[in-house]
């Protein structure tokens, strides 16, 4: 970090490789444990579609992205078959949330979520819901700690771990 504030801005297409990048460095502790997150290994195409599901922010130090998150408005069809909390209506999904691993333990995820609430509540939505792998007991506690609650457990297709759904309510914007 060069000592100047991060920039929050929104995704902007030429920002897919370094993403991607972002992506797989910051899950790579995942995969390591075992869990197969889509992030941990997908490719440009893949990172583009995604951000491509919603506003997605990026803090950026200087051009060099050190997180990310995309928030999916709808959530996603193929979500909404999974679990009745992503076809609730009136509800976003956070997804693809990454803070490279240098850059932890500084409030990024933290203004990331802030940003992604803030948008929700200016669009009416009522209520946000994400899901993280069982085992990721870390992640777990983050999305406790920002008031999310444990919903439902669902398993994605391809993945060697069940995934908690939890949601949280939004303020009126």
């Amino acid at each position: 970090m060069t000592g100047v504030p991060l920039d929050l801005r929104p995704y902007q297409p030429s920002d897919a490789e370094a993403l991607t990048d972002l992506l797989h460095r910051s899950y790579a502790g995942l995969a390591e444990r075992g869990l197969n997150f889509t992030a941990a290994t997908q490719d440009v195409e893949l990172t583009r579609w995604r951000a491509a599901a919603g506003p997605t922010w990026v803090l950026a130090d200087g051009i060099a992205p050190v997180a990310t998150l995309t928030l999916s408005l709808p959530p996603a069809t193929f979500l909404q078959g999974l679990t009745s909390e992503a076809a609730t209506p009136g509800r976003a999904w956070l997804n693809q949330m990454a803070v490279d691993p240098a850059h932890r333990g500084r409030g990024h995820a933290r203004r990331l979520r802030d940003a992604a609430l803030a948008h929700a509540a200016a669009h009416g939505v009522t209520a946000i819901g994400v899901d993280t792998a069982e085992p990721a007991d870390d992640l777990l506690a983050l999305y406790r700690g920002w008031g999310f609650e444990e919903r439902d457990v669902i398993r994605w297709p391809g993945k060697t771990y069940d995934s908690v759904v939890l949601v949280r309510e939004v303020a009126a914007g």
